[in-house]
């Protein structure tokens, strides 16, 4: 009972200073100048590709870190909270208020698996939180297509964000059974899956606004 309390409270703490969190601007993209380039593509892929890398190995910690009973899995959670922060700073100067939408559910997604993971530790059935996530993951994958229709379109969005989900839950549920081998197995499709989201989303936004890139 004492080991659930006290999973409990590390992740409202790690929830709490989330509020709070101030995350620095994406390198390279001033906020409002919709006129000139301000990045290359190649950069601009790169930045995605760090945020979704960010959010894969923060979530790995948040997991090994609630289930093995970490004294670090606050900083853990709360670093892993920034993440949709710094993808928010990264969408503004394209959606402007409408990033902050996106982002918002991001964290929500995010806030959702924690939580999974705190049930789960302490043997409690997680369907209703599981359902939950998957019902926040379809939100984010049409609002995707809401904000950009072509490159995001509706039907590869949901799949996408399915299969992290899955994937995730199953790295999770391999490393609470202490199947380290798949535990690893897990990781490796999560890692792959996750790059190409990444991609997913810095093509779609480069194709929808060309002229906000150099060569």
């Amino acid at each position: 009972m004492r080991t659930r309390t006290k999973m409990i409270t590390v992740a409202m703490v790690a929830f709490a200073l989330a509020a709070i969190v101030v995350a620095p601007t994406v390198a390279g993209w001033p906020k409002g100048n919709m006129e000139e380039p301000e990045m290359s593509a190649l950069a601009f892929h790169d930045t995605w590709r760090k945020l979704w890398e960010d959010h894969i190995w923060w979530t790995r910690m948040v997991i090994i870190g609630i289930f093995d009973d970490l004294a670090g899995t606050g900083n853990y959670t709360e670093r892993l909270i920034q993440n949709y922060e710094d993808m928010e700073d990264a969408l503004m100067p394209f959606y402007e208020d409408d990033a902050k939408k996106l982002g918002d559910l991001i964290q929500k997604h995010l806030l959702i698996a924690a939580q999974i993971l705190v049930e789960a530790k302490a043997g409690h059935d997680i369907t209703a939180l599981s359902d939950t996530w998957y019902a926040n993951a379809n939100d984010i994958a049409m609002t995707m297509n809401d904000l950009n229709p072509k490159y995001w379109p509706l039907d590869e969005t949901k799949a996408m964000w399915k299969m992290h989900l899955d994937l995730t839950l199953e790295e999770a549920v391999k490393h609470l059974q202490k199947d380290w081998k798949g535990d690893v197995e897990a990781f490796d499709k999560v890692h792959l899956a996750a790059l190409e989201m990444a991609d997913f989303f810095s093509n779609g936004i480069i194709r929808q606004f060309p002229q906000m890139f150099t060569e």
